[in-house]
């Protein structure tokens, strides 16, 4: 069975911060005041709270992470939150795209000259590498981490990492070799007292001495690895362990014992959708079930095993679970059937060894061609030497002619290269004068609202409150109305604080665009805490920006269709999803509330103004709505040509 690699995300980075964090404590911390730092540690806490068993909610805490780290413009965070996404995306078995973040990461370390983290990064692109089957380039990477990790002294890193080579050596079947890097992992964990690095060890060497027949050995390591992962909360690398105690007692026919194991770990990985260990898992169990002679129910899981592999596109796995029907239907007696997966065995047999065979003639053939090229290019050679005196004059002569030729017709396009670039940088100068007399009128007219109109709001306000603090105030009519007044002036002050930062941007991005959204979010969850956001942005849109009045008008429809489904559909569940469909930036807001009938309804001043902006900026809005089964409000916009708006 596959054991499990030590991710360094997982285990130094986050444990760093805390044991055994509550998410609720960590969500009512994230609502408080926080410093920079501790707000980029709450998220990184969520997202690796998460982890352990919501990988959706963990990623959307990653992307969080990455645009926090973003915003305060900290390169520290940023190499930390490319890591957590790379991790979230591994253990999704997205591997490019866990290779991608990891290289990200890598390259900002560099940029910080951080050598722990450089290893680090080295470390986590070796676990990807590994898992992606090439081991050659996983291995250059570890020895790598390695050598920045013994220049630290850094005991916990060193055994990481001889784990991982451990795991490498094991998948080449050097298991000598593997077994040996697993005792000095572990010795060097009992050596730091660390609990985390004792249960990861344990559960490999475990799983390497099956290959000895040392079972009572290697069961006692397992379950000393199953019972470490279950205290320290991670239940779902409990299915490695188990998976090796299964094959122990299948070694030892102990079959009954054997079964609940195997059924322990296919559950627990389904349960986090590790699909290539559900599908190993299976034919394991598909095979050991032959042996008890249980052909139908070897069939079954062989079934499950086959679509399993096909979640996981791990082919070799497919292949196996053929191999498993073909015995047990042979066995039953259903010699059609048997045959059929026999062929299917065969020919899949075949196709990988093809796929080998092609790769081997592909690099012999492209040596031969290399050295027919160098052969030919030496006899060319040779004929070149050989030609008269009078050809090289000639030749030569051609040579300067041409020579002459083009520096005369290189000396013309650079005058005329350097004639068109003055007329750019005068074009931009003039552009760049008009751009900074339309900005200064806008900090000027900004200034004005903020100093003149923003100041007369607040002195309203303080006025109200004044009448009611100062007059003992019997009239509740006329109470509510000084209420209405203070609450209708506070939220005028907020509706001119974003023109504000709207007319103060040349342009606005989908970053800045969300970090909007959600703050209003959260002051809508604290009037109403009970109703549960989600919010899903394309990575491919995070950097996309747009003009002020665009992204203005887009962030006022959202913050409209959001504030329907909290005060009039009383939704318990709101989404939005921004993606990108055929050049066109798709906003979807969806929620569970009460809906309404679109031929009945009068629409208000809402709605109206939702299509207006709409239409003022180009874009489209659609809403489809059904009374019990709430809302979905659907915005269309053309994508800019450009990102510099």
């Amino acid at each position: 069975m596959k054991q499990l690699h030590v991710l360094i995300f997982l285990f130094f980075t986050l444990f760093a911060f805390s044991q055994n964090p509550v998410i609720d404590s960590l969500q009512r911390e994230l609502k408080k005041k926080q410093s920079e730092r501790g707000k980029f540690q709450t998220l990184m806490l969520l997202c690796e709270e998460y982890s352990k068993d919501n990988p959706n909610q963990a990623l959307y805490y990653a992307k969080l992470c990455l645009i926090n780290a973003r915003s305060v413009k900290n390169d520290t965070f940023l190499a930390v939150a490319y890591n957590s996404l790379a991790t979230t995306y591994q253990n999704s078995s997205e591997l490019d795209t866990a290779l991608l973040y990891n290289n990200k990461s890598l390259a900002v370390r560099k940029k910080l000259k951080d050598s722990v983290g450089i290893a680090d990064s080295y470390n986590n692109i070796g676990v990807t590498y590994d898992m992606k089957g090439q081991f050659d380039a996983a291995l250059q990477h570890y020895f790598l981490a390695l050598t920045y990790y013994d220049k630290k002294k850094d005991i916990d890193k060193l055994a990481m990492t001889y784990t991982n080579i451990g795991i490498i050596y094991k998948t080449q079947k050097e298991y000598t070799k593997a077994l040996d890097y697993y005792k000095k992992s572990y010795d060097l964990y009992v050596e730091a007292k660390s609990d985390f690095g004792i249960t990861v060890s344990s559960g490999n060497i475990g799983s390497v001495l099956i290959n000895f027949k040392r079972y009572k050995e290697s069961l006692k390591y397992s379950e000393m690895a199953e019972k470490g992962y279950r205290k320290l909360g991670y239940e779902s690398y409990a299915a490695y362990p188990l998976s090796t105690i299964a094959v122990v007692y299948d070694s030892l026919h102990d079959f009954p014992k054997a079964n609940a194991a195997y059924v322990k770990s296919i559950a627990l990985h389904e349960q986090y959708q590790n699909w290539y260990e559900v599908s190993n898992t299976y034919n394991a169990y598909a095979n050991c079930l032959v042996k008890q002679k249980k052909y139908d129910e070897s069939i079954k899981m062989s079934n499950k095993g086959v679509a399993a592999s096909k979640k996981a596109e791990a082919y070799l796995l497919e292949v196996e679970a053929y191999h498993n029907l073909a015995k047990a239907n042979a066995e039953l007696g259903h010699f059609s059937d048997a045959y059929k997966y026999s062929n299917l065995y065969t020919k899949g047999k075949d196709s990988l060894f093809e796929a080998e065979k092609t790769k081997t003639i592909f690099e012999l053939e492209a040596k031969y061609e290399t050295e027919k090229k160098e052969k030919l290019l030496l006899k060319k050679e040779a004929e070149a030497k050989q030609k008269n005196v009078l050809l090289l004059v000639l030749a030569i002569s051609i040579f300067f002619a041409i020579l002459i030729g083009y520096l005369i017709f290189r000396q013309q396009k650079l005058k005329n290269r350097q004639q068109e670039q003055e007329f750019e940088l005068k074009s931009a100068i003039s552009v760049i004068e008009t751009q900074n007399k339309l900005q200064e009128q806008r900090l000027s007219i900004s200034r004005d609202l903020h100093d003149n109109i923003g100041a007369q709001l607040t002195f309203i306000i303080s006025s109200v409150d004044n009448i009611k603090y100062a007059f003992n105030l019997e009239n509740t009519k006329l109470d509510g109305k000084l209420q209405s007044i203070s609450k209708f002036t506070k939220s005028t002050i907020v509706e001119l604080r974003d023109t504000i930062w709207a007319m103060n941007s040349n342009a606005i991005g989908f970053e800045d665009l969300q970090m909007r959204i959600m703050n209003f979010i959260d002051n809508a969850k604290m009037a109403k805490e009970d109703i549960e956001f989600h919010f899903e942005i394309d990575e491919k849109l995070s950097h996309l920006k747009l003009s002020s009045v665009t992204g203005m008008n887009l962030y006022r429809v959202t913050q409209e269709a959001i504030n329907n489904a909290i005060k009039y559909a009383n939704a318990s569940k709101i989404a939005i999803d921004v993606r990108e469909n055929s050049g066109v930036i798709e906003v979807i807001i969806s929620d569970n509330g009460s809906g309404f009938d679109e031929e009945s309804i009068i629409a208000g001043n809402g709605l109206h103004n939702m299509r207006k902006r709409m239409k003022d900026i180009g874009g489209e809005l659609a809403i489809a709505s059904t009374i019990g089964k709430g809302t979905t409000i659907k915005i269309a916009i053309e994508k800019p040509k450009k990102n510099n708006v």
